[in-house]
Parts: C-alpha cells; sequence; structure tokens
C-alpha cells in the first residue's frame, strides 16, 4: 500500500457511531514516519491528498473536538440541506448552539440553566433530550451537565463557523 491509500482508509474509516477518521498522532504511526520533520511531511501528505480528490468532490477536514481528521463528501446542494438539518424543529438548532456557546466558555460543559438563560426559555430540557437521541450532545442528570459530541464536529465547519462569529462581533464592536 502506498502513503495515499493509507491515508485514504485512515482519513475514511469509522471508528463508532460518532467518530470518524484518525488523529495525526494515529496517521504518524500508521505510516511509521519518525524522521525529524514528520509533522511537515504529514502537512505536505494532507495537502497533497486534499488536492487530488477535490475534483471527486471530497474534501479533508479537521474536526477540532476530538482531533480528527476525515474526508467527507461536499456537493454544493448539500450546503443548502445543512444549513439546518433539523428539519421544522429550529429550536434544537438554537438550543445546540447555545449549548456550544457554554461549552466553549465553560470549558466542555454546560449547565442546563446557563442554557436556559442563554436561550430565554423556561425548560430547555426536551429539546436536550432530542439532541442526545440525535449523538450531538451528553446529559448528565446527576450534575446536570451537558457535554458535546465529536458528531457536531463532523457536521458542522467549525473553522468557518468561529470565523464568521468573528467577523460579526468585530461588525457589532466597530457599531
Amino acid at each position: 500500500m502506498n502513503e495515499i491509500s493509507i491515508l485514504m482508509h485512515l482519513l475514511s474509516k469509522r471508528e463508532d457511531l460518532y467518530q470518524i477518521g484518525a488523529t495525526k498522532k494515529q496517521i504518524l504511526q500508521a505510516l511509521n514516519l519518525t524522521i525529524k520533520n514528520k509533522t511537515i511531511y504529514f502537512q505536505k501528505l494532507i495537502t497533497e491528498l486534499s488536492r487530488i480528490i477535490e475534483p471527486l468532490g471530497l474534501q479533508i477536514r479537521f474536526n477540532p473536538l476530538d482531533s480528527h481528521w476525515f474526508i467527507i463528501f461536499e456537493p454544493e446542494i448539500s450546503d443548502l440541506i445543512k444549513l439546518n438539518p433539523f428539519g421544522n424543529k429550529p429550536s434544537l438548532a438554537a438550543t445546540l448552539f447555545c449549548i456550544l456557546a457554554c461549552c466553549l466558555k465553560n470549558s466542555g460543559y454546560a449547565t442546563v440553566q446557563e442554557i436556559q438563560n442563554l436561550r430565554k426559555k423556561k425548560t430547555v430540557l426536551d429539546d436536550i433530550r432530542e439532541l442526545e437521541k440525535k449523538g450531538y450532545v451528553n446529559y448528565n442528570k446527576n450534575q446536570d451537565h451537558v457535554s458535546l459530541t465529536p458528531l457536531i464536529g463532523y457536521q458542522l465547519d467549525m473553522e468557518q463557523l468561529f470565523i464568521k462569529l468573528s467577523l460579526k462581533l468585530k461588525e457589532v464592536e466597530e457599531k
């Protein structure tokens, strides 16, 4: 097997229900890279593979929630569908966004009270339970904590989200 074949295999394998791809460490081990500049070589391989598969509608992405690199098929039409993967339940998207914001603020978890305050709703437990069924969050009833699963990092381009949020904040600050 050549390096590109190994890389394609690692980046497209499903480890479990909510995890796709491989970490940089796993890739370096599989390629048996022990050279001094292995990080530079790794970036070169990822960039080259990305260039090769782009005409097929495939992209290499990085999920910062679990540090996995993965391959995803991105036809342009799917962007319209992915705007709201919750269909006719926009409250789920809003609750998930609030959970994401609270988790970023609190280093990985959110309390139900914080989410309710941010959403300005009396209760968000139904939304949290629905998001847990869909695999987006873990809800610990004993500690009243909600945390994200890596699934959202595979379905949402986190880098683009953070860029858009930063630009929006800068725009608001300038006004």
